[in-house]
């Protein structure tokens, strides 16, 4: 497996390289796990800004209804796994999701809904260490992770850590845009308020111009 991850990261990086949207990259590393490992189902959970709201979820291989049931959830309420993963900073593995007593009935629900009957859910972290997110790896429980299976799932939760980082830096960048635009748009209203001012009380355009080149 190490030869395929290290081919894996290649990819990343030169999706990353290249400005593939990060939910795109993202999803195909939940289909490369997948691949690598049969019968599992894997999936991303993404954090808000503030670290402290699941804002976005991708599980490509399970129906849409399951990611957006996750948005919205705190951390901080620690109601299902990925929320303990990231408030504890550690892997937290669900040997049997039904009878789990660490977590809320609703979550619990939801997953095994879903299929969802085992899991294991790893911080995906910024180079700082902090987490901006969780690799998900769903199994059957009969069949159980073998060691190398979760010492590869670490290898993509690092992976989704550096594309998640690429993601945060591509909204700050956005949002750095938009404020810039913002401010563009108030000088521009500005010098046009003074253009009109100035041009009401001249009565020639000699004296407009003069008159705004003195201003």
């Amino acid at each position: 497996m190490s030869a395929n991850i290290d081919s894996i990261r290649f990819q990343v990086l030169r999706k990353v390289a290249q400005g593939v949207a990060p939910s795109d990259i993202l999803r195909d590393l939940c289909l490369a796990f997948e691949s690598s490992v049969p019968g599992t189902i894997a999936g991303v959970t993404i954090l808000d800004r503030t670290l402290r709201i699941f804002e976005h979820a991708i599980f490509p291989s399970l129906s849409p209804d399951y990611a957006a049931a996750l948005r919205g959830i705190a951390v901080a309420d620690k109601p299902g796994s990925c929320a303990l993963a990231v408030y504890e900073g550690r892997t937290v593995v669900s040997h049997d999701v039904a009878s789990d007593p660490r977590f809320v009935s609703a979550w619990k629900d939801l997953g095994l809904k879903h299929g969802l009957k085992a899991l294991v859910s790893i911080p995906a972290r910024h180079v700082d260490g902090m987490a901006l997110g969780t690799f998900v790896v769903a199994y059957a429980p009969e069949v159980g992770l073998e060691t190398d299976d979760l010492l590869s799932a670490d290898e993509f939760a690092e992976l989704c850590g550096l594309v998640l980082t690429y993601r945060r830096n591509q909204l700050r960048h956005e949002l750095l845009v938009g404020e810039l635009q913002h401010r563009l748009r108030n000088l521009f209203s500005t010098i046009g308020a003074v253009v009109y001012a100035t041009r009401s009380h001249t009565l020639s355009r000699t004296a407009f111009a003069r008159r705004l080149m003195d201003d």
